[in-house]
């Protein structure tokens, strides 16, 4: 049953997390997932985020769709494709907590890599189709089957150079064909209640305030301060993993 405090508890979560969202570009799910799990469901909270992050995402893709690398997105997708399935398999026979355990030790490992090797070093990186195609595919098979697939997306594009709008207009893209395919098959699965249905639309107006909130902020932050909270927030989000693969 849906009840008023639950609906102003998701709608809080929701507004801080697409304003997270807006700023940087990336850390919707992986802020709202753990914090809506205390309010609802698992389960509900990943189909809930799921939708309100395709709110934010579609509102960024058009935002900065001039600003879309699209090579680099066509190849994601490709990966997202491959992966979004094989999720589906792996969830059946590998634990959550193994996953989400190797999720976190990669994603701290990528993130110390990147914030060292770009500080280090001024050699611009090539993007690469087959690795950048595998990045896709962990993606996809993270979205399916943790619901966190922004990591995998932020390591390949801060290792080749992603930054500022270019970074949130390419990986909104890539978020938005993770979201196309996922959504149906969740759908399919019949996972999406009325109940996710009911709190996804009553957090839609906070949705949009926090977008608001978020463009506000970016406004104001110099592209130094963007690559640090990219950076930091990718590691803190492989910590959280960790510590919520362990708890």
């Amino acid at each position: 049953m849906v009840t008023l405090s639950t609906i102003a508890a998701t709608s809080a979560i929701v507004l801080v997390a697409a304003a997270l969202q807006r700023a940087v570009g990336f850390g919707d799910a992986l802020l709202a997932v753990p914090l809506m799990a205390f309010v609802v469901p698992t389960k509900s909270a990943v189909i809930i985020a799921f939708l309100n992050g395709t709110v934010t995402s579609a509102w960024l893709l058009i935002r900065f769709r001039q600003q879309v690398e699209w090579h680099t997105t066509r190849l994601l997708g490709a990966g997202t494709v491959v992966g979004a399935p094989a999720g589906v398999v792996i969830l059946s026979v590998v634990s959550a907590m193994a996953l989400r355990l190797t999720l976190g030790v990669v994603t701290c490992i990528a993130a110390v890599w990147i914030i060292i090797s770009s500080r280090w070093s001024s050699r611009s990186v090539v993007t690469r189709a087959p690795r950048t195609v595998a990045m896709g595919i962990a993606s996809g098979v993270l979205s399916t089957s943790l619901a966190t697939n922004g990591p995998p997306l932020v390591y390949e594009l801060r290792r080749t150079g992603f930054r500022d709008d270019r970074f949130r207009a390419t990986i909104s893209a890539a978020f938005m064909i993770s979201n196309v395919i996922g959504l149906p098959l969740l759908a399919a699965a019949g996972l999406i209640t009325s109940f996710d249905v009911t709190l996804a639309a009553a957090s839609l107006v906070p949705c949009v305030l926090g977008i608001t909130i978020g463009s506000w902020i970016s406004t104001r932050m110099e592209t130094r301060h963007f690559i640090w909270a990219a950076d930091l927030l990718l590691l803190a989000t492989g910590a959280a993993t960790i510590s919520k693969a362990i708890s």
